[in-house]
């Protein structure tokens, strides 16, 4: 075993000792993604206005989740409390609110105190002798009861400070049942009430605080009860519209005979009469639109596109309601009259949107995919940055959603590994080849892979894979390259398998429950305390890895240069393991299932408290990042890119931060590659090739050498590329003239694009026929 100097000579891996843990954010490495806006308009509900300002509830609980909020200078105030005691009431109306307080049960009054939000003045009105407060009030007075002698109500509006007259009896048709007064809804000027009259009915009744009287309203046509009726109290007008039917009656205020009838055009909602106009809100629409119509007669206008049901009521006689065009265009909307008296609409707040919902996430070679909600689900694919201090781009590469394709766009938060990336600009999911019963004279399963290629032009394609009729496809456990590991329900039994995506078929392997995929590798246990690397395009064992403990592993997984076990049954605890030098790393942790992941050089591992990261490429475990909160699992909203890359996460706020470890990644390497032997362009227009790299690269070229001559040739050059070069040579040099028929070494060189460690390059051989030029070709130099 090496020490810790001589790793540091023989793999560049510095030899550093264990640091605590960094809280809080990383430095200049982190890069953020903000969620794109919900399609949704924000639901910010608020409560109840005044003419100087809005209540508001925040989400959440606690003290200041009820908040006022100043239409004048857009102070935000947490709501004025009062002591109530344990048996008191609470008051609200328009910019005020209050409490009566009561320390014990009784029917008599307590004192009743009100504060103004809007300049933060407060009064205490004593307890009237023989009367009891209501819940409502104006500027002035308090309404307030009395019982008769038969137990009934006699009503008293009771005078507030500002008012001389401090207890006026309103005249009433008749005493109203104790058990039957409801205030439905009141403003500066009066009050709509509800009760029970002698002869049993329920009477709708508009009580004017000026007069002190309370005047029982007929109903609109149809209309036998008040519940089956939407009512409200404008400035001028008492607007009342039977449930169902579009047509509004309006109630002068000043002289209540005096009656107008107007079409609202629209059987459903609420109307309000701001002014000498009916505003109404459709809300059984699929826009909530929200329309006006003049009282005296005339065609309606549209006031907002779109709204948010509950369209309500100030205190001085304006409406209030959320809308606007789009989700990114929402605000709170007062409504008022005009100079011309029409209504007009004037910004109160804008309501931006929430942000979409992440479901899930992946990230393969700096490509990171978030499936979102908002409200459809949908796949946003995202190219960041390799290393470096240059912003993430905000806006998504490409996109797709259910709508368009359910079998490769639908994130499923609780099946993380529905859709996975293979690392080369693709993404495959699986699915069968029709809805019955395995076995079933409906349809025999079967496994298709749903591919995609992410990349500019790609394309998606359907793979179904002979020999797989008896088989259901489960989630897809590994993905690398061209090679898929997946989970099948066969004969009730459960067993992984591997499929080649691009020949369409499934491989003659037998991997166990912890075998993974690195490029053309499958790694899995091997004989006594080592795993086996085969390569599946020979199926040949390739590689033979000690893991240098007693150890079988129950857990497996490959990055880069690394290798993560754990061996619970053996007593060992878990480890990662740097193969080029045999180091063997404990990892500080007990062992978990399925809680874990291995990065190239770090691991990530979620607890109860959140993430925490390992970085290991010092030769010891180091515990250099946490991440402190709740994470749901891995591939929902934590993930990590194993190929050179970062940990990725998603806060509370929707964002996703992608942060690296210090140290260097694993050296860039091929591992895996597609090269054809022979180019004949005679009869094909590009020759087959290519390789599949270990991390992203900046820049790579393509030479071919003529071996006859020694003359190389370089055919193709590029710049970025996330782990796949796949070069399209038609067999011609630079300058566009082909190259002579005859034995070729290709030369593939690239360097990584984190700028750590050297290019890689890698030769073979390929033997070129050129197309017949009509002539004698030139002589060689």
């Amino acid at each position: 075993m090496l020490g810790a100097a001589a790793l540091a000579l023989a793999t560049g891996i510095g030899a550093l000792t264990a640091v605590p843990a960094a809280a809080g954010p990383a430095g200049a490495d982190e890069l953020t993604i903000a969620p794109l806006p919900h399609q949704e308009p924000s639901r910010a509900s608020f409560i109840k206005a005044g003419p100087k300002g809005i209540t508001l509830i925040r989400p959440g609980t606690g003290p200041g989740r009820w908040y006022w909020k100043s239409f004048e200078d857009g102070r935000e105030l947490p709501l004025a409390d009062c002591p109530s005691g344990p048996y008191g009431v609470s008051l609200s109306h328009g910019d005020s609110v209050g409490c009566e307080f009561r320390d014990q049960p009784s029917t008599t009054a307590g004192p009743l105190t009100l504060i103004d939000q809007s300049t933060g003045h407060t009064e205490t009105l004593a307890p009237p002798v023989g009367r009891a407060w209501t819940t409502t009030f104006s500027p002035t007075q308090v309404l307030a009861t009395e019982r008769d002698a038969q137990g009934r109500f006699i009503l008293h509006l009771i005078g507030r400070e500002n008012e001389p007259r401090k207890d006026v009896t309103v005249t009433a048709p008749e005493p109203i049942a104790a058990d039957s007064l409801w205030v439905r809804t009141s403003d500066e000027k009066g009050a709509l009430l509800t009760y029970r009259s002698a002869d049993g009915r329920q009477i709708l009744a508009l009580l004017d605080y000026a007069r002190a009287t309370l005047t029982p309203l007929a109903l609109p046509d149809g209309a036998t009860d008040p519940i089956s009726v939407d009512y409200s109290l404008g400035s001028r007008w008492v607007t009342l519209r039977k449930n169902g039917s579009a047509t509004a009656t309006l109630l002068s205020r000043a002289d209540i005979t005096v009656t107008r009838t107007v079409n609202t055009g629209s059987s459903h909602g609420n109307s309000h009469a701001v002014g000498d106009w009916v505003v109404s809100q459709d809300y059984n629409g699929q826009d909530n639109k929200v329309t006006a119509a003049p009282v005296g007669g005339g065609a309606p206008r549209t006031l907002l596109a779109r709204s948010e049901f509950g369209l309500k009521t100030g205190t001085d006689g304006a409406g209030y309601l959320d809308g606007g065009t789009d989700s990114s265009h929402w605000a709170t909307y007062r409504i008022t009259p005009g100079p011309d008296g029409a209504p007009v609409l004037t910004k109160m707040r804008d309501l931006p949107p929430n942000p979409a919902d992440r479901l899930t996430l992946s990230l393969a070679q700096g490509r990171l995919i978030a499936g979102q909600q908002d409200p459809t689900r949908s796949l946003q694919g995202y190219t960041v940055p390799v290393s470096g201090t240059s912003p993430a781009k905000q806006t998504p590469d490409w996109s797709c959603d259910e709508k368009q394709d359910e079998r490769l766009c639908t994130p499923r938060a609780e099946l993380p590994g529905w859709t996975v990336p293979t690392g080369d600009g693709r993404i495959v999911s699986l699915s069968t080849k029709g809805e019955g019963a395995c076995g079933s004279p409906v349809n025999l399963c079967g496994v298709v892979l749903n591919v995609r290629d992410t990349r500019p032009g790609g394309t998606v394609r359907q793979v179904p894979l002979p020999g797989t009729d008896a088989m259901y496809p489960y989630l897809i456990d590994s993905a690398s390259g061209r090679y898929v590991l997946f989970t099948v329900t066969e004969n009730k039994n459960s067993r992984m398998v591997v499929a080649d995506i691009d020949a369409g078929k499934l491989l003659a392997v037998s991997p166990s429950p912890v075998a993974t995929l690195w490029g053309s590798q499958l790694w899995d246990r091997g004989e006594g305390n080592a795993v086996t690397a085969t390569d599946l395009n020979t199926g040949k064992p390739v590689r033979h890895q000690a893991l240098g403990a007693p150890c079988r592993p129950e857990d497996l997984q490959v990055s880069g240069d690394w290798l993560y076990a754990q061996c619970p049954a053996s007593g060992g605890g878990p480890a990662a393991l740097h193969m080029p030098s045999g180091k063997r790393i404990p990892l500080p942790f007990a062992p978990e299932s399925d809680r874990v992941k291995l990065g190239d050089g770090y691991v990530v591992r979620q607890g109860g408290a959140g993430l925490e990261v390992y970085n290991m490429r010092s030769g010891t475990a180091v515990r250099e990042r946490e991440i402190a909160q709740e994470m749901r699992k891995y591939g929902s909203d934590w993930t990590l890119d194993r190929f050179g890359g970062r940990l990725a996460y998603t806060d509370a706020g929707q964002t996703v931060h992608l942060v690296g470890v210090t140290g260097n990644a694993s050296p860039l390497a091929v591992i895996d590659q597609d090269v054809a032997a022979t180019a004949d362009f005679r009869q094909v227009k590009t020759w087959q090739a290519r390789w599949w790299l270990s991390k992203p690269v900046s820049s790579w070229k393509l030479t071919v050498r003529d071996t006859s001559s020694g003359l190389t040739t370089v055919v193709r050059t590029g710049t970025d590329a996330r782990g796949l070069i796949d070069p399209k040579w038609d067999g011609k040099s630079a300058t566009g003239t082909y190259l002579f028929s005859g034995a070729y070494e290709w030369t593939l060189t690239a360097r990584p694009a984190d700028g750590r460690g050297a290019e890689v390059s890698t030769s073979g051989t390929v033997s070129m026929t050129r197309p017949p030029t009509g002539g004698r070709p030139p002589a060689r130099p």
